[in-house]
Parts: structure tokens; sequence; C-alpha cells
């Protein structure tokens, strides 16, 4: 089972209503991922992070970010996925309507 000692911080990638997400790297494989914390103020707040990590599990397909586990540790909970170097896809399409590009097949 993983555990917040396992990984290296490297940076913020961005937060929302329920968690801030980081790029984080696995210390033993050098492996980057995405890691979302998410504080556990209550147990709505612990089934809403199971409920994430249920979804996440369920959900799986070529064109989806991979989910990689999930722990709970001093009142936090930590959802592992996998990093995607391109950012989200709102970002990335934004990116190229500015360009005025179109999305190639090696996107």
């Amino acid at each position: 089972m993983s555990k917040q000692s396992d990984y290296q911080l490297v940076r913020a990638l961005g937060h929302g209503a329920f968690g801030t997400t980081f790029l984080v790297t696995e210390k033993a494989t050098g492996k980057e991922c995405a890691w979302k914390r998410i504080t556990i103020a209550n147990e709505h707040d612990r089934q809403m992070a199971q409920s994430e990590v249920e979804m996440l599990q369920r959900v799986r397909g070529e064109f989806l970010v991979s989910f990689l586990g999930s722990f709970e540790e001093n009142l936090e909970f930590f959802i592992l996925m996998e990093y995607c170097d391109q950012g989200d896809l709102r970002k990335f399409l934004n990116d190229l309507k500015e360009r005025n590009e179109n999305i190639s097949e090696d996107a």
C-alpha cells in the first residue's frame, strides 16, 4: 500500500472544490504521476473521496486518465492518477484554438 513518504512533491497542477492536484514522482521508480489530495474534515468528505475512487476504478479507456491507486493518511485522502504532460483537455483545446491549429493524430 502506498504512503505519502513514497512520493516526492514536484509542483501544484491545480485545485478544485474537493482538493488540490500535484505532480509527484514515485521515489522508488522515478515515475511521474498526478496526486489529488483531499482533506477529510468529516465522514461525508471520506465518502465523497471513496465515491471518486470507485468511479475511477470502473471507468477505463484508451482516452481516459488511468487510476493508479489511493490511500488515506493523517486526515487526508490521496488519489494517484496517470500524469498527462499536455495538461487538461480544456487547456489543450484552448491552446489549439488560440494558435488556430487543428488536432493532429499525434496529440
